[in-house]
Formats: C-alpha cells, sequence, structure tokens
C-alpha cells in the first residue's frame, strides 16, 4: 500500500524559523530601517542638549565652569580719613569681620542657614531679614552679607563648620571708628550698607554688597570723594569649593581723605559746656565762614548706627523724645528771643524811623488794642536810649519801635542776611527758619496780620524761627559790617595741595554807620556790668554778642498741675571786637535766661579760641583756664 510522504522534522522546524524571521523579527530591510531611526533619535537628542549647552545656556556653564576652577571675591574699598584743621584724625578705619552668603551656591537653605544662626548665636529671622535686603534683587552669584561686627567667637564658631555650609564664607571688611562719647556726631555722620533703593542710584552699582556708604553729615556730603574702588581676590578652588591657593588679587583702594574746618579743640569745649542739656554750639570764622565748632545734643553713636541694628532699636532712636537724631545746629528751628533785636534795630535805622539819641520812657508795659505786652523787667527800665535798650534788653523800646515800623521793614531786613533761607553749608538735609510778614500769613495761614502779632515778632517770638547757624551767620555779617561768607566744612581733601576756594562774599546793604551803632551797643551788652551778657565777659579778650530768652510755646494746653516750659537761652557773640575772627552762637532748650546759661558755654568757646589761637602767638595778655 502506497501512502502520502511523512514530512520529516527538519522540515517543520525550517518552517518555524521563517516565520519567526518574516512575521515577529521583520524583513532585513525592517531590521535596517529600525537602527537607522534608532540613530537618528539618538542623534538627535544629543544635538538639541549641545544646542542647550552651548547656546541657550552658555553663559550659565560658563560661569559655572569657572567659578569651579577660580572664585572671584570683590574687596570693599577702603574710605579715606577724616581730619580737622591741625591734622588730628576724627574718622579712620579699622578691621572688622563679617559672614556672607553665595545664594546661587547655597545647597540647602532653609538648613545651612539655621546651622549659622545657631553658630552666631543669633535668630534666624536675622540672616532672613538681611538676606531679603539685597538678595532678591542681585544676582545669585554675588555675595550679601548676612551679619557684620562678628566677634572673634563667632569667627571661630563659623570657621569651624563651613565645611557643612557651602555658599558661605567670612571675609574682613573695613568699618570706621569715630570719635568717643558720640563727639561731632551730627557733623561727622556715619556710613552703613546700601540697600535695594541706593542700588537705583548709578554711582553704587560698582560697589560690592557690604560697602559702608554715606548715611548722615559729612560721610553722606561727601561720599563721592571719600567712597574708594573696591578690589577684587581670587581663589583656586575644587569642587566642593574649598580653597587650593590664592591667586593673584586686585588690592581695593582708599578714597580721598577730607580736611574739615573744624578745630577739635573747640569742638571738644563747646560739647563738654553744653554738657546733658539739649541745644546746639555753632561756632565760625566771620571772615571767610569756616565752621571752627559745630555740636549738637543729645547725639548718636556713629558706629552703632553703621552696624546692622534691629528695627525695634532703630524706632526707639526715631521716636525718642529728645530727638537724638535731629541735628539741631542746622535743623532745629527756634524763635531767635531778643537776638532778633539786632534786626530790628537796623530795619529802624534803615528806614529812618530811630533816632538812637531819643530818649524813650519804659513803663514796663506797652498796649495794642486790648492787648499788654509786658517787659520781662518788672516796673520797667525808665529813661533810656538806644544804646541802654539793647544793653539791657528793654522789650518795650522795641515793641514800639517795631509798631513804629509794620512787619515788612523788619521781614526785609531780616532777610537780608539771609534768615528764612538755607545758609547752604556742606551738609544734607539743612533746615531753613521762617519770617513771616502779612503776604507770608495769607499764603500759609489764610488769615490776615493782626496789629497785635508786629510787637512779638520785633523781639524774636511770634512766628519767626531761625536755626542756630542762621543766627551765627548774622552775626558774622554784623561783625564784618555787612559781608556775609557762605558757612563751610571742608577745607581740603588728598587732591589737592592747598586749601578749597572760598566762597565768595555777598554785601547787605546798609550803611556802615548803623552796623558800628550796632557793634558798640553790643559791646556793651558783655562788657558793661549791667548788661545782658556780662557774664560772657573775658578780661583778656573784647567780646560782643546779644543774649536771648525765647519763650517756648508748648501744645500741652494749661491743666490742673501744668508747668509751662523755661524759656530757649540764647547768646550769640563775636571777638575780638576790633578785628573778630570767631563768631559763637549757642542755643540752650527751656534753659531761661541767655546770659546766665547760655552766656558761660560761648565764654569758654572763646576762652579756647584766644588760649589756642591768639595766646599762642605772643599776646602780652595771659589767659587762665577755667
Amino acid at each position: 500500500m502506497v501512502g502520502r510522504p511523512i514530512l520529516l522534522p527538519e522540515n517543520n522546524m525550517a518552517s518555524e524559523f521563517r516565520f519567526h524571521k518574516n512575521g515577529i523579527l521583520g524583513s532585513p530591510r525592517a531590521r535596517l530601517y529600525g537602527l537607522i531611526f534608532v540613530f537618528w533619535l539618538g542623534l538627535s537628542v544629543v544635538v538639541v542638549r549641545l544646542y542647550v549647552v552651548q547656546v541657550i545656556k552658555h553663559h550659565h556653564y560658563l560661569a559655572l565652569a569657572r567659578d569651579n576652577v577660580v572664585k572671584v571675591v570683590p574687596i570693599p574699598p577702603l574710605r579715606g580719613e577724616i581730619t580737622d584743621r591741625n591734622g588730628v584724625v576724627l574718622v579712620r578705619n579699622g578691621p572688622d569681620f563679617a559672614v556672607f552668603e553665595i545664594p546661587g551656591e547655597v545647597v540647602h537653605p532653609r538648613r545651612e542657614l539655621a546651622w549659622l544662626a545657631y553658630d552666631l548665636g543669633v535668630p534666624e529671622k536675622v540672616l532672613r531679614h538681611a538676606l531679603s535686603r539685597l538678595g532678591y534683587v542681585l544676582p545669585s552669584h554675588v555675595p550679601v552679607p548676612l551679619q557684620t561686627g562678628l566677634s572673634m567667637a563667632q569667627v571661630g564658631r563659623v570657621n569651624m563648620d563651613l565645611y557643612r555650609l557651602p555658599g558661605f564664607f567670612i571675609q574682613v571688611m573695613p568699618k570706621r571708628i569715630y570719635p568717643a562719647d558720640d563727639m561731632a556726631a551730627h557733623l561727622l555722620g556715619y556710613v552703613g550698607s546700601f540697600t535695594s533703593a541706593d542700588l537705583k542710584g548709578s554711582f553704587y552699582r560698582h560697589l560690592p554688597p557690604g560697602t559702608g556708604i554715606g548715611k548722615s553729615g559729612i560721610e553722606k556730603e561727601y561720599d563721592a570723594l571719600l567712597q574708594g574702588a573696591p578690589g577684587l581676590r581670587r581663589q583656586l578652588v575644587d569642587s566642593h569649593g574649598r580653597m587650593i591657593r590664592n591667586l593673584k588679587n586686585d588690592p581695593p583702594k582708599e578714597g580721598h581723605s577730607l580736611r574739615l574746618t573744624i578745630d577739635m579743640r573747640l569742638q571738644m569745649t563747646a560739647e563738654r559746656f553744653l554738657g546733658n542739656r539739649r541745644g546746639a554750639v555753632v561756632a565760625l570764622d566771620p571772615r571767610n565762614g569756616e565752621i571752627l565748632a559745630l555740636a549738637s545734643h543729645p547725639a548718636y553713636d556713629s558706629e552703632e548706627l553703621s552696624q546692622a541694628m534691629s528695627s525695634s532699636r532703630w524706632n526707639a532712636l526715631v521716636h525718642a523724645p529728645d530727638h537724638p537724631l535731629t541735628d539741631r545746629a542746622t535743623q532745629g528751628l527756634y524763635p531767635p528771643g531778643s537776638v532778633f533785636k539786632i534786626v530790628t534795630t537796623l530795619a529802624g535805622l534803615s528806614e529812618h524811623k530811630l533816632d538812637p539819641d531819643q530818649p524813650f520812657h519804659c513803663a514796663g508795659t506797652f498796649r495794642v488794642g486790648s492787648v499788654i505786652f509786658h517787659d520781662w523787667k518788672k516796673g520797667g527800665h525808665g529813661i533810656l536810649h538806644l544804646h541802654r535798650a539793647i544793653e539791657q534788653s528793654c522789650d518795650i523800646y522795641f515793641y514800639h519801635l517795631g509798631m513804629t515800623l509794620g512787619p515788612e521793614p523788619i521781614a526785609r531786613m531780616a532777610r537780608s542776611f539771609g534768615l528764612g533761607s538755607r545758609t547752604g553749608i556742606d551738609l544734607p538735609a539743612e533746615q531753613s527758619g521762617v519770617v513771616p510778614d502779612r503776604e507770608w500769613k495769607k499764603k500759609y495761614l489764610h488769615t490776615p496780620w493782626y496789629p497785635g502779632e508786629t510787637p512779638p515778632m520785633a523781639i524774636g517770638q511770634g512766628f519767626l524761627t531761625v536755626t542756630p547757624l542762621e543766627m551765627a551767620r548774622l552775626m558774622g555779617a554784623v561783625a564784618m559790617e555787612g559781608a556775609i561768607s557762605r558757612p563751610h566744612l571742608l577745607l581740603g581733601d588728598s587732591r589737592q595741595e592747598g586749601q578749597s576756594k572760598i566762597s565768595g562774599l555777598t554785601f547787605i546793604p546798609v550803611p556802615k554807620k548803623d552796623f558800628e551803632i550796632v557793634k558798640a551797643d553790643l559791646r556793651d551788652v558783655v562788657a558793661a556790668p549791667h548788661g545782658t551778657g556780662h557774664p560772657v565777659n573775658l578780661p583778656f579778650f573784647a567780646i560782643a554778642g546779644k543774649t536771648g530768652t525765647a519763650q517756648v510755646v508748648s501744645n500741652r494746653g494749661k491743666s490742673k498741675g501744668y508747668k509751662p516750659p523755661k524759656a530757649d537761652s540764647w547768646f550769640v557773640g563775636f571777638g575780638p571786637f576790633e578785628d573778630p575772627k570767631i563768631v559763637v552762637a549757642v542755643l540752650i532748650e527751656n534753659g531761661g535766661d541767655g546770659g546766665d546759661v547760655a552766656g558761660p558755654v560761648a565764654r569758654e568757646v572763646f576762652r579756647m579760641f584766644y588760649i589756642t589761637r591768639l595766646a599762642a602767638k605772643g599776646s602780652s595778655r595771659p589767659a587762665v583756664a577755667s
């Protein structure tokens, strides 16, 4: 029997192999296309990634690559020194330690900031606040100062933990060292780190964070001169940020040093005798406007303000009842009191409505309508002339003269002396007083001028206000018989071999004979035994001047047990009488009588001026210190 042939096993296996080859794995052509697709896909990924790295993020990775090799740290510049006119150093630089953060290098910000706060012994929120001042407006690779003024113990603890604080480092910074005991604080000012608001000005953009910039006083006024140029520190570091070695550094450049007109001996004398009382002392040379002393009390600690300060401490200073941040010499506004009688006198002489030799009877009272004004001396001064009216500061005499003149001539004369406008001193934030008249009152108070407002104005009360610096300039113009110079503090800087140029004089259109009359009267205010300024008299130094006792208006009202504040105490004078070289203006808030309170302070400044500037040049008269 013949049957079908039997398929061998080998044939079945070959068929199964061809099935898998053509069905699942595909043909050779399909496999080739697959390989080409995978190749191009991989190549595309590589090309795209290279484009991102080499083109889009080129600068980012270039900066990272360089930082991995050379780390560049900016070095704050050194500020120039400040000296007095005799070369005594008032402000200099000293070393300080500060800790910085480079935000872009910090791995775990929360953990590392907490660790740093623990090492420093400060609340973590203090460091976060410091970071927020600049950290969000500067590039992430720029170091941001977190804490300055570190002690050696703090430096040691942080240094031991730097290995676990990537992105943090300690740097030696320059700090300003100021005179002790808040000496000349308002005059010199202070520095502080710049903020995001300061970066809006193009001048500060080149400075590294942590650089001190002037915030007030001379430090602010001449910041551009005092500020130096920053340097660079280059370090070779490994991938963990550990320094391998220092490379070539560019040291910072020191700014220009300033030489001030201040005589530190007079400054110390003024502040010593002003004591703890609220007030100000100004001493200047009437020939050229050079400020010899400028004191204001209470003052502040310049070094404290130069360091990081809590908001509570700053608010305490801002809202302190004694206003220690206010420079009373250039910003304090006060009624000038009887010192203003000089202006009223010159207005009367210029308007030909005052005869110096005409007798006047002072009965102690003066009536304007239903208002009665009283003299400071109960019962009055009796019969007197202009000379004794100034010598003994008779109020009734000047009430009468003021009503004869009216407010406009008095205001015009006051403005001719520069009252009511800034003096132009080279200090920031100077204030100017107010010289009222009918037009001023209508413009600002929207009410007419009443006759009863003229007598107080004639003796330096009412709406009239001045600064101590304005009064010093006024007395300087009297001493120089009409020549006014702009007060200034800069004598020279390290760019100049000589002194700075002195601004030109301006002249008041008042006849010389009128100034001679007033000067002779002012001399007897001090020299005459019954003069109100006799406590200022020195037997070896001829002084002329005027006292003032200015009533203070309180806003507390009259309540049970209320005591009105004492009057402000004034003395403004010049000397020597025949050849004026110095003007001294003293104001003491709520001091009382001008001659007895402000006068002795001025006397000691005059005495020190004589000892240091005149007696040393061979004067035959003795100079005995009190």
